[in-house]
């Protein structure tokens, strides 16, 4: 017989998970705790899949939860609860034919059509309840009123939908559909994922995916399945570039849709920030950031050179940069070269050199010369380096400066040989701290 985890253990079973922060993942194990063993199972499972999210989720996980049970189905078959309930489509019940046809143009809470190419065509969506009974509208025109695919517009669970075959709209209404009650807890959430303005795609009039964020986050599109996507899943269409940039979510260029065109548009905005999203993005073509490296905003720059995957060209130019947070953006950027990390190291500003400093790639060599530098902000930055070698240390154990060998004593890798030889230091607090550290260990 199974036995269900305690909290302790459905966090450990969620490691997996790195990216849940806190509060998110509080959110998870308050769910998991009020389930059965079986439950648990196939919700860590999904979870883990990132095809399960908590406590949004709750309502298609429950339905696919009750086919499992009343089917005998093994949940490990399924990418999602999603594809539990939508396995026997010649169950699904839908509205009467004549009900049937949805025009979303029609639709007053659906506006701004953009034509994506491919068939596609994409409306923004009023941020209202009545945008979001649009929305459900075109999920029980297209798929069936038992379609419970995003959590922004799912019914509630209270409804026995074993009653509920060939419903008319109006039949619909008359049964609660489309009421305040239906969809309170989904219109929590729908108020929840504001980060950026929601939209709906259709394909040849057919509903095709929905897009909401509750995190500022690059723009997603979820399917029929819940499962999400960068681009407009099932079709080859693009994305609105100038909403993209509009609402400043620019995942655009991690499309292979993207065309030069399009980023040649991207990187010629007036708009800085459009210019500095791309500047960052890992996935900007080479020759793009070659650009974006001669920007004349800082802040373009600054991004290119805090870029992991900038060319060593564009490094190499940026070590020019008049403006030395630049300067060091470069200095610890772990895509840097040692010859980048050596030329820095020259630079006449403190700032640049500490950064230098920083790096775990700057090698002992450097880091001894640098001990040598007449500023003492530069010498501090290497005795905070728990990675600084053994012989760099030794020597800041004679630096001249009190507060340089006072920090040196906290370095954890500070080795015995330079603690008792700073526990005879000629200044108290140094004495002290040195002394303090030999007995601890």
């Amino acid at each position: 017989m199974l036995v269900a985890f305690n909290r302790s253990e459905l966090e450990s079973r969620l490691k997996k998970r790195s990216d849940l922060k806190e509060d998110k993942l509080n959110e998870y194990l308050d769910c998991l705790e009020e389930m059965d063993a079986k439950e648990q199972k196939a919700a860590l499972y999904w979870i883990n899949k990132k095809r399960l999210i908590l406590p949004e989720d709750l309502p298609k996980f429950n339905e696919a939860m009750n086919l499992i049970n009343k089917q005998h189905l093994d949940f490990q078959e399924f990418e999602g609860p999603m594809e539990v309930v939508n396995r026997n489509d010649k169950s699904t019940r839908r509205i009467k034919s004549q009900d049937a046809y949805f025009s979303p143009s029609s639709e007053k809470a659906f506006s701004h059509p953009y034509n994506a190419g491919d068939g596609v065509v994409i409306y923004d969506v009023e941020d209202s309840k009545e945008g979001q009974l649009a929305v459900r509208r075109a999920i029980d025109s297209n798929w069936g009123y038992d379609k419970n695919p995003w959590c922004l517009a799912a019914w509630e669970d209270s409804f026995d939908r074993d009653e509920i075959d060939a419903l008319s709209e109006e039949e619909a209404k008359e049964l609660g559909f489309y009421s305040d009650d239906a969809l309170a807890v989904a219109w929590n959430y729908w108020k929840h994922h504001n980060a950026y303005p929601k939209r709906i795609a259709f394909k040849n009039g057919k509903l095709l995916a929905f897009s909401a964020g509750d995190k500022k986050q690059h723009v997603q599109w979820w399917d029929k399945n819940h499962r999400s996507h960068d681009t407009i899943p099932g079709s080859n269409a693009v994305d609105d570039i100038e909403f993209l940039k509009r609402h400043g979510k620019y995942n655009l260029l991690e499309s292979q849709n993207a065309s030069p065109e399009m980023i040649e548009e991207l990187i010629n905005d007036e708009d800085k920030d459009v210019r500095q999203e791309v500047a960052g993005n890992p996935k900007t073509p080479v020759e793009v950031i070659m650009k974006l490296a001669e920007d004349e905003n800082k802040l373009v720059r600054l991004a290119v050179a805090k870029n992991p995957s900038a060319p060593p060209e564009a490094l190499r130019k940026l070590t020019e940069d008049e403006d030395w947070h630049v300067k060091c953006a470069v200095a610890e950027n772990p895509g840097v070269s040692a010859e980048i990390i050596m030329k820095l190291a020259e630079d006449e500003d403190w700032n640049v050199k500490c950064a230098v400093v920083r790096n775990p790639k700057t090698t002992a060599e450097v880091l001894m010369k640098l001990t040598e530098d007449e500023n003492k902000l530069v010498r501090l930055a290497i005795v905070k380096n728990s990675s600084a070698p053994i012989e760099v240390l030794m020597k800041l154990a004679e630096d001249e400066a009190w507060e340089v060998r006072y920090e040196l004593v906290k370095n954890p890798s500070i080795p015995a040989e330079a603690l008792m030889k700073l526990a005879e230091d000629e200044t108290w607090i140094v004495r002290e701290a040195a002394k303090r550290r030999l007995e601890q260990q």
